[in-house]
């Protein structure tokens, strides 16, 4: 995983707070109960640890506004649609029953999001290659829904030889009605020059 950057007030102040906590409970006996005598760095890697992995998950946090960084981590699946010519992709790969999006091209495609408070990891397993996140930003003040920008790179493909190493951009709003991502997707035009949207539901979590 890697960091990302976000809009998200108060994130670095928590920080301190973790700080605070543990130095209160390593020298004061009356709130340090059975911690007491537990260096301070270790009571501040321990609640680093459990805050950065569980803690800002809580929904109780959400409520009062404390964290709004939106849980994203989960199984994805849904559609990738590309501007990619139809003729350069395997017929069995091509979805042509459903919703359409007009001169895109529609392929079943799944994503993973791995999240903590500080890092995130976006893997794309994609109908013909996959890629993976190198820098990503969560927004939540700017737009109605919150949304994941990530730069990405993509190895080359193994369901087609033509498909060369690539990098690209990716927009992705959530929906949290719905549980859903989507958004536009632009590869390098130097490169493969395509564009194309991401439509997803989480399945798991």
């Amino acid at each position: 995983m890697h960091s990302y950057s976000t809009d998200q007030p108060r994130r670095h102040q928590w920080y301190i707070w973790i700080g605070v906590i543990a130095a209160s409970v390593a020298f004061l006996p009356l709130a340090a109960g059975s911690l007491k005598g537990i260096p301070l760095g270790v009571l501040v890697g321990g609640l680093y640890y459990g805050f950065t992995r569980w803690l800002w998950k809580w929904s109780v946090l959400r409520a009062y506004n404390i964290v709004e960084v939106p849980v994203l981590d989960g199984e994805w699946e849904g559609y990738l649609y590309t501007s990619k010519d139809p003729a350069e992709i395997d017929d069995e790969l091509i979805v042509k029953t459903g919703k359409q999006r007009d001169g895109l091209t529609k392929m079943e495609t799944s994503l993973r999001i791995e999240q903590t408070w500080d890092k995130v990891l976006v893997s794309l397993d994609g109908p013909e290659s996959n890629s993976g996140s190198q820098g990503a930003t969560i927004l939540v003040k700017e737009n109605a829904w919150p949304t994941i920008a990530y730069n990405y790179v993509n190895d080359g493909g193994y369901a087609n030889d033509d498909l060369d190493m690539h990098y690209g951009t990716t927009t992705l709003q959530y929906d949290a009605d719905e549980d859903k991502l989507e958004g536009p997707y632009y590869t390098r035009p130097d490169q493969r020059g395509n564009h194309g949207i991401l439509e997803l539901y989480r399945k798991s979590q």
